[in-house]
Order: structure tokens, then sequence, then C-alpha cells
């Protein structure tokens, strides 16, 4: 590897490790990027996800710090999306690449306008109604977002959060962090099929994973410092962003 390839991959990795720390979805950026700077798509693909190892580790001990993870409400969806996870990395869709970006460019449209219809929504505290029924509904959720993680990953983050926003009632910023012990270990499940079949690119990976891992650090005292409003602002901004490239760039 070059100096200027190892400065781009330095700095994207730190500077998508803020972001990532935040709200997630850096694959989207990621991969494109890796894929650019000379590595096959399913190289590219693997590579990019082992910094999300370090983009989901990291900020997991400062959100812990203020409470702000809670392992009771995570489990059930993160088991049911560890298996799916495994299965997504698995199985060819029967659906076509197109059809598949279309249906997810237009979940984001309609996240978008959930959220800015409900003024209050991810900025209090909301109270579950029937335990019962939020569980079934994390079971579910979490089967078809792992299974999602395991295909591609990009944009899963915005998923979780949104499934925590809505099920459970968290706050943005406690959605934030309750999302990333699933996605972490969602993305263990799929590296390994990675791993066994080579498509890691040790030598982008590591630098990568590193870069981020300070990026995800500062992004992690970012989201607590600058709260719900900041977040629900960028996530927002994100989705918008995802539905648009989706729908019409492809």
């Amino acid at each position: 590897m070059d100096i200027l390839t190892l400065a781009v991959i330095s700095i994207a990795g730190f500077l998508l490790g803020i972001l990532g720390a935040i709200i997630g979805s850096t694959l989207l950026v990621l991969v494109p990027l890796l894929n650019f700077l000379g590595l096959p798509i399913h190289t590219a693909l693997g590579t990019g996800k082992m910094s999300v190892l370090s983009r989901e580790l990291i900020p997991i001990f400062e959100f812990k710090k203020h409470n702000l993870i809670s392992l009771k409400t995570i489990m059930p969806f993160t088991i049911a999306g560890v298996v799916f996870s495994f299965l997504g990395t698995n199985i060819i869709l029967s659906l076509s690449e197109k059809i598949v970006t279309i249906i997810i460019g237009l979940f984001m449209v309609i996240i978008s306008f959930i959220i800015l219809l409900n003024h209050d929504i991810g900025l209090k505290e909301g109270k579950i109604k029937s335990p019962g029924s939020a569980s079934a509904f994390s079971l579910v959720s979490g089967a078809l977002i792992g299974f999602y993680q395991g295909i591609f990953g990009g944009g899963a983050n915005v998923f979780i959060i949104f499934a925590f926003v809505i099920i459970f009632g968290n706050t943005f910023l406690k959605a934030v962090a309750n999302s990333k012990i699933p996605n972490l270990i969602f993305t263990v499940a799929s590296l390994s099929i990675f791993v066994a079949n080579g498509y890691i690119k040790w030598d982008f990976a590591v630098p990568l994973m590193i870069a981020t891992a300070i990026g995800a650090y500062f992004g992690a005292k970012l989201a607590i410092k600058k709260g719900n409003k900041f977040i629900r602002i960028l996530f927002v901004g994100l989705v918008a962003a995802m539905a648009i490239k989706l729908l019409f760039f492809g």
C-alpha cells in the first residue's frame, strides 16, 4: 500500500468513525471507497465490515459509563438478528438488486416522514404499552434487520435505531447506545463468512480499524454532549440522503 492510499483510508476511517459512533451506516460510503481504491467488491465489503467492529466496540464503553445501554431490552432482538445475519450472508436473494434497492429506499422515505410528522418521537422516553408485543416485535425486527445486515449491512444501523425508538420508546441517544451491541454481534456473525473465504484485505483493514476506533471515541462523546435533538437532525438527514441515492441513483 502506498502512503497516499494509507492517508485516504486513515482520514476516511477517522471521519466515518465519528459519524458511525452516532448513527452508523458508514459502509454506504466506505465500501464504494475501498472498491475505488482497487479492492474487489466482496473484499471491499469484508474489509469495510472489519471497521464496523471498532466503530461499535469503542462507543459501547462510553455509553455504558452513562447508563445508556439496557441489555434486557436488546437481548431478544440480538438473538434473532445473529441467526438471520448468518443466514443472510449465505443466502442469495431471489429478488433482483434493483428491486431490493427500491424497497429499502421506500422504507427510508417512510421512516423520514414518521419522524418528521411526530415532533416528540425520540426526544423523550416513551412507555412500552405491552411487554409481550414489544418482545414479539423485537424478535421479528431483529430477524429482518439481522438478515439484511448479513447480506450487505449498509444502512442497517438506521433500521436498528428506528426499531428501538418505535418499539421500546427509546430516545435517540439511548437508541444509538442500545444499537451498538446488536450491530457489533451481527457484524461478527457475518464477518466469519468473509474471513473464512479470504475476503479481508488485512493491510487495509488494520489501519482502517485503528482510525475508525479513534474517530468513534470522539463521536460517542459528541453524541452524549449534543443529545437527542442533534442526533435526530443527523438521523433524518442521513435517512433522506439514503432514500434519494437508492431511489434515484441506484
